[in-house]
């Protein structure tokens, strides 16, 4: 091999490696477990309009957009509806008991049905999470503190547990 080729391979791999740390401080990751954020591809300016931007002791529950909810009352024929609405009520019920309890005075709520989530200012960030196949969830974020995550639908209680949990409040 002549020593133009070496060159040549060494400045390309070199100049890889340093696009591939840029990629990994300014990336989408992906919800796929518990706790779990996946490096997945470059977050681009397109997405600014289907992203939501948290900072700060935050709690944001996640609901299908309306685009997404009318795809699923049409494939699923049944069962988004009364999904959309236990979890409306149990969100409901642990939006109450945070708006209603002092010791919850810093925590904000955010109900979002944007398919991205960027978390400013928690433990690694910021992360923008893509949450494309998530439906239904809650993250819960702080200033320098991993964040938590979960997908599904739970009781309002669970919910509560979760955020006094997360945010160490104890119960009055």
């Amino acid at each position: 091999m002549g020593i133009k080729k070496i060159i040549y391979i060494s400045l390309f791999a070199f100049g890889c490696n340093e696009g591939a740390e840029h990629l990994a401080n300014d990336s989408i990751g992906k919800i796929d477990s518990l706790n779990t954020i996946k490096v997945k591809a470059a977050f681009i300016a397109t997405h600014l309009s289907d992203t939501v931007f948290i900072k700060g002791n935050q709690i944001i529950f996640l609901r299908p957009d309306s685009a997404r909810f009318a795809s699923y009352e049409k494939t699923l024929n049944a069962g988004i509806s009364e999904a959309d609405a236990d979890f409306g009520t149990a969100v409901s019920m642990a939006i109450d008991t945070i708006v209603n309890n002092k010791n919850f005075k810093n925590v904000s709520v955010v109900v979002s049905t944007k398919r991205f989530i960027q978390l400013i200012d928690c433990q690694g960030g910021p992360i923008t999470i893509d949450r494309d196949t998530v439906n239904f969830g809650i993250i819960m974020t702080s200033k320098g503190k991993k964040l938590k995550a979960e997908q599904n639908i739970y009781p309002g209680e669970h919910y509560i547990n979760v955020i006094r949990n997360y945010y160490k409040i104890k119960k009055q």
